[in-house]
């Protein structure tokens, strides 16, 4: 008789409901997967999709968001079947291949994707959901004993990190004190962030994202009379989705110099000796990104991240067309304002605080008052700085260790974190984001897809492989 396999994942947004998917519907012997979320509405959905307001759209068309590689057009399919619910003029007029849909829908989708493997599961293959926090890890003989805020103890083989992205770190000032303060929204997806925020006159939002775009659409749409000030620290501003007609492009693995600056010169020759969109290169580097990103020098990574990382994110990552003209309402109407520096310090002033900012290509420090600061600035990646109990006894054990440019976990080729003495793990792995450092385009549906069926596979090949 088979020795069942027990395995456990922490985080149940889109890569960790992925993983449990395959591992259900690819099981043939006795195998029982923990599923641990620690929000119950983020639970099958992640913080990305669990988000009830209309308004926040997918920044993919429908045709790109299939779960499944091996059949594209499945999310599609799903959603032209309940295509009466989802159309909520002005958002969404259509269910095709082109449509952003809101992102509840897809958190929806992913909770089907989930219900459906379980009940197609064989009867020895079993699905444990469990809302609980996971706060700490033993080796044992088997595997690990996962400790739960609950109190409960889990005995696993094998433990899956699928822990998506952290909530933005805090800029770093003379006087942090003001963090601290009711004013301030260190979590911009906190439940109470958006009645709060429509008590105040204005309000500043860090960053100049996919995060503050949603924010500045969702007081919008809730109403919303104050001013709303934005914060970029190189002016930078989401730029929209737009058809284009596909180009032909790569970058030469093997052509000299393999550096961030000759590749930058090739990208724009191609534009401007083409006349081809921008969206159209960017989007054929997609197939090689990875194989581009483990090219490169540490070097080269390191001067990429200084340099250009911003310009790359802006460009990579578009936002739906009626997003970016809503946006650009706001600004038309004086309602949005845009500054462009870096955060100096605050100064709380009985119901207000001055926000000093250093404005960016000059010496001079203006103030800012508004009556509340939202964090839009993005995840932070090094897992020294996070919270986590979990990630810090990881740390602490020397089971996993920060990639050496901190934007992740040192993770091998299949997934297996790495720990610090330099060993890849044969029973503690990942996907996703916490990959960044190591292949760069990680956080994507068509990436996190390929690794999560990857994934399932190589866990079931035995509970000592």
């Amino acid at each position: 008789m088979s020795v069942p396999v027990k395995i456990a994942i922490v985080g149940a947004g889109f890569s960790g409901t992925l993983v449990a998917a395959h591992l259900l519907g690819q099981a043939e012997s006795p195998l029982t997967v923990y599923l641990i979320e620690r929000t119950p509405r983020q639970f099958g959905r992640g913080v990305a999709y669990s988000s009830g307001i209309e308004c926040h759209l997918l920044n993919v068309p429908a045709a790109n968001m299939s779960a499944f590689s091996d059949d594209p057009e499945h999310f599609l399919r799903w959603a032209k079947e309940r295509e009466k619910r989802l159309i909520d003029p002005p958002w969404v007029t259509e269910v095709g291949p082109t449509s952003f849909l809101p992102r509840r829908a897809y958190g929806d989708y992913l909770s089907w994707v989930i219900d459906e493997a379980e009940r197609a599961a064989g009867p020895e293959v079993r699905l444990e959901r469990r809302v609980d926090k996971a706060i700490g890890l033993t080796i044992i003989p088997e595997g690990f004993s996962l400790r739960l805020l609950g109190g409960e103890t889990l005995q696993v083989h094998k433990l899956v990190l699928a822990v998506g992205n952290f909530l933005p770190g805090n800029p770093t000032v003379a006087d942090p004190r003001f963090y601290e303060s009711p004013r301030y929204h260190g979590n911009p997806w906190s439940s109470e962030v958006l009645q709060d925020l429509l008590a105040t006159q204005s309000c500043l939002l860090i960053g100049a994202g996919l995060t503050m775009a949603d924010w500045a659409i969702t007081l919008s749409e809730a109403g919303y009379r104050g001013t709303i000030h934005v914060l970029s620290r190189r002016g930078l501003w989401p730029l929209a989705h737009r058809p284009y007609t596909p180009v032909l492009f790569s970058i030469d693995l093997n052509a000299a110099p393999q550096t961030v600056r000759a590749w930058l010169h090739q990208i724009r020759q191609c534009i401007r000796s083409t006349g081809c969109d921008w969206r159209a290169v960017i989007d054929a580097l997609r197939p090689t990104n990875q194989a581009l990103w483990k090219s490169l020098p540490l070097g080269e990574r390191r001067r990429f991240l200084r340099h250009l990382r911003p310009f790359w994110d802006f460009h990579r990552h578009r936002i739906a067309p009626s997003i970016a003209m809503r946006l650009q309402a706001l600004v038309d109407s004086g309602q949005l304002v845009r500054h462009v520096g870096r955060i100096m310090g605050y100064r709380e002033t009985g119901r207000n605080v001055d926000v000093m900012i250093r404005q960016r290509g000059l010496d001079c420090v203006d103030s800012v008052r508004v009556d509340a600061v939202v964090n839009c600035s993005g995840s932070e990646s090094d897992y020294r700085e996070l919270q986590s109990p979990l990630i810090k006894d990881l740390l602490d054990q020397g089971l996993i260790h920060p990639d050496p440019l901190s934007l992740g976990l040192d993770v091998a080729h299949d997934g297996a974190l790495v720990s610090g003495d330099g060993n890849p793990s044969h029973c503690l792995f990942t996907l996703g984001p916490p990959q960044k450092g190591i292949l760069w385009e990680t956080t994507a549906v068509p990436e996190i897809r390929g690794q999560a069926a990857r994934l399932a596979a190589l866990l079931l090949g035995g509970a000592d492989a």
